[in-house]
């Protein structure tokens, strides 16, 4: 049961890369309705390029078919990506390997466009599910079983994560660190199951004090930060499958969370150089230069990427294209470029994308600094009430709102979104 790109609709969904490590979860809590990161870390394992057999890479077909399917998966090339695991599965058809990397294929090209279909993926994700436990019936310390409902499982929590179905997402992000463990415990020097668990610890243990209270009430394990960094740069040393993955991970960490840029600069040019079809590599880039206020450099690395992946426009917009053009504007304004400014925001406001959710909301926002800079105060407080009207993002309301109580122009500040 191959997918099949046409009959599910999907080819033209082509996704690019961006890392949304962590989803929103709504809890009351002594009548207070409590925004938190979503502590079903696992969904953020649901952006791994692949899941290793657990075995030192070899010329066997398997292994060729997974890694080629990786890369060209890493590097936006879909249909390659499908016919190598297309050739995985006439390998094997009993074998869940394929039938998790059809269902991840599909999360993969559909993850950052508007309109998502999970139903096929969570197919896939079920028969691999099925014939993991069937090897593991027989040999219950199957790796590669375990590796498969692991996988499968992080995927799953990810999928009912998007659904806000935040109960079955704990439970499946609980049993994918238990499969992950006992890797472990079978294989302690295994690295691609080591990443699994460095990306666990060092997000668990990067919640608020708050936080993490309610994810004890969850009953979902906490972490180490230090010691998740540790394990995904061994991973990101030593890892077969599971390598570039760690990269990327690390790349986000390091320019969302510990705002080390010199780490993340050296991790970004060398995926950009391996994968020169990604635009996410690219970003974060740029996301460096933008925080060291290099607005020229973060121009540059920005302005070429609408040309150099032009095909995706066939399809629609992605999210992730979104994203680099209110970078670009957000660059421009702080250049003092505020025509081509305006030009980039009002085409995100005419479109109006609904993802990333903050995005319209911001960009609205910003269009209202572009002219209150200028001194146009007319056009700018249109934008900001309508800014205003809409769910609040990113501490939105609380800077349109000092704006409209005082005379004094917003501040750019380079922290905003």
């Amino acid at each position: 049961m191959p997918m099949n790109m046409n009959e599910q609709g999907t080819e033209g969904r082509i996704k690019v890369e961006y890392m949304c490590l962590f989803f929103y979860i709504k809890i009351m809590v002594q009548k207070q309705r409590i925004y938190t990161l979503c502590i079903i870390l696992i969904a953020c394992f649901s952006c791994i390029p692949g899941w290793p057999l657990c075995t030192l890479p070899d010329d066997n077909p398997s292994d060729v078919y997974i890694i080629e399917g990786i890369n060209a998966a890493t590097n936006f090339d879909f249909s390659t990506a499908h016919e190598n695991f297309t050739q995985l599965h006439n390998l094997d058809n009993n074998h869940p390997a394929p039938y998790f990397y059809f269902g991840w294929l599909l999360t993969r090209m559909q993850d950052f466009y508007m309109n998502k279909d999970y139903n096929d993926i969570l197919r896939y994700l079920k028969y691999a599910d099925s014939l993991a436990d069937k090897k593991l019936k027989q040999h219950p310390n199957n790796i590669e079983a375990l590796f498969y409902k692991a996988a499968s499982k992080a995927l799953v929590a990810y999928i009912d994560g998007l659904k806000e179905s935040w109960w079955n997402a704990a439970q499946a992000g609980k049993s994918m660190r238990s499969y992950s463990k006992k890797i472990i415990e079978l294989q302690p020097d295994n690295p691609d199951a080591l990443y699994f668990l460095g990306t666990y610890d060092y997000f668990s243990d990067s919640l608020p004090a708050a936080q993490k209270f309610i994810r004890t009430l969850l009953l979902i394990p906490g972490g180490n930060k230090e010691r998740g960094l540790h394990e995904l740069q061994e991973v990101s040393e030593k890892g077969y499958y599971t390598k570039i993955e760690a990269k990327r991970t690390l790349l986000i960490i390091y320019v969302y969370f510990e705002k080390d840029c010199e780490h993340a600069e050296n991790i970004a040019f060398n995926l950009m150089e391996e994968f020169p079809n990604n635009p996410f590599f690219r970003l974060m880039l740029s996301q460096c230069y933008y925080m060291k206020k290099e607005w020229q450099q973060s121009a540059k690395i920005l302005e070429d990427v609408p040309d150099s992946i032009s095909y995706l426009k066939k399809y629609g917009y992605s999210s992730l294209l979104y994203e680099i053009k209110y970078w670009l504007a957000r660059t421009y304004l702080h250049l003092e470029e505020y025509q081509q400014a305006e030009t980039i925001l009002l085409t995100i406001i005419q479109d109006k994308p609904k993802e990333p959710a903050w995005l319209y909301q911001w960009a609205l926002l910003s269009l209202a600094q572009c002219y209150d800079i200028q001194g146009d105060e007319k056009h700018s407080m249109i934008y900001y009430r309508k800014a205003l009207q809409i769910k609040n993002y990113k501490d939105a309301h609380s800077k349109i709102k000092w704006r409209l109580s005082r005379r004094t122009v917003l501040l750019l500040e380079y922290t905003d979104y």
